[in-house]
């Protein structure tokens, strides 16, 4: 009867993650876990492992971590070019990676280059972004990111109103049924 009703919240976490999100990576709701419910302990668990989704069920701002500035992907950007056919980044073109890449390959000054170097730059605005000059012709420029020193992010789903509401709406029938079912069998 618990466990009935945590793989259900279980089941709609999963569906309103779906409607909530632009879902890329398709291994990610199932990153939804149960904790079973025991003879012992009575109580089941619905967690999601994943420590930055905590704050998209409050809403809130998205501090970088290690460095000065939060690198965002610019809308319409560059970027539509490095994304695989499911629509996910490719790892090598995320941030730290293109930074990576620019610390360790110089940049020629001469001809074309068969990949153009990501690139640290300032606009007039004094926002650092990440850009990378077109192949073919390089006075052209695609900007991939820009830093901002604080994301917002708004409130996307509220992970425990989902779960409270599922179990207050299918305990009771799960437990009218596992007591019907025991009535019905008890010798």
């Amino acid at each position: 009867m618990l466990n009935n009703t945590a793989f259900q919240a279980r089941s709609r976490l999963i569906d309103e993650y779906k409607k909530s999100f632009e879902v890329r990576n398709t291994n990610l709701p199932k990153a939804v876990a149960v904790k079973k419910a025991t003879k012992e302990n009575l109580v089941a668990e619905v967690s999601f492992p994943k420590d930055w989704m905590y704050i998209n069920t409050k809403g809130g701002e998205k501090k970088p971590e290690k460095s000065k500035v939060l690198m965002v992907p610019i809308k319409g950007g560059g970027l539509k070019d490095y994304r695989t056919s499911s629509g996910k980044i490719k790892q090598s073109k995320k941030p730290a990676n293109l930074l990576k890449y620019m610390d360790a390959h110089p940049t020629k000054k001469k001809g074309r280059v068969a990949n153009p170097h990501p690139f640290l730059m300032d606009n007039k605005k004094g926002q650092t972004l990440i850009a990378v000059r077109d192949k073919d012709d390089r006075s052209k420029m695609n900007f991939l990111y820009v830093g901002v020193p604080v994301g917002n992010v708004k409130k996307r789903w509220d992970f425990e109103k989902i779960v409270k509401d599922t179990a207050d709406k299918e305990l009771q029938k799960n437990f009218d049924k596992a007591l019907e079912k025991a009535l019905a069998t008890a010798k």
